[in-house]
């Protein structure tokens, strides 16, 4: 089997799988709760893609084992009450999953590399580029994307 990850944007078609990966990761962390929806997971375009966002895949051998996604902060948000200067230049990383079967090989911090570098391209999200050394959001694990990828902290998988 190969190692090498490959990572691209999602897909509709991918729907199903990028699902079933949420479900098994946070059964896996004893985290997932039945019957909640995850309407944003049930429409993956809408919620990240049209929006300014990103939602990533990785594969290995035609198996979605990662993904992890990035939308904008709007107005609502809470980081908007304390800092309303980043509103524009600030992202929510989400639903970062690894499948638990390949767990600490890198490649949760693969797909997050990728969103940063997204999230920091004006031209991919259409919005004004982080000033330096402004955090743009915090993880669920409150490690920040900083603008200066010096200071940025990847989370662990």
């Amino acid at each position: 089997m190969t190692t090498e990850l490959t990572i691209r944007r999602y897909r509709s078609d991918d729907g199903p799988r990028v699902r079933e990966l949420h479900e098994t990761a946070m059964r896996d962390a004893d985290a997932y709760v039945p019957g909640v929806p995850d309407d944003d997971l049930e429409s993956v375009t809408e919620t990240f893609l049209e929006t300014g966002g990103e939602f990533l895949v990785g594969e290995l051998a035609a198996r979605i084992v990662a993904m992890g996604a990035f939308r904008p902060v709007d107005e609502s948000a809470s980081i908007a009450t304390f800092v309303p200067d980043l509103v524009d230049a600030a992202v929510e990383v989400t639903r970062l999953r690894v499948a638990p079967d390949v767990q600490r090989r890198g490649y949760g911090r693969q797909i997050y590399r990728d969103l940063e570098e997204r999230a920091r391209s004006p031209s991919i999200r259409g919005r004004p580029k982080p000033r330096p050394g402004v955090c743009t959001t915090r993880t669920a694990s409150k490690r920040c994307i900083a603008s200066d990828s010096t200071t940025s902290t990847p989370p662990s998988n």
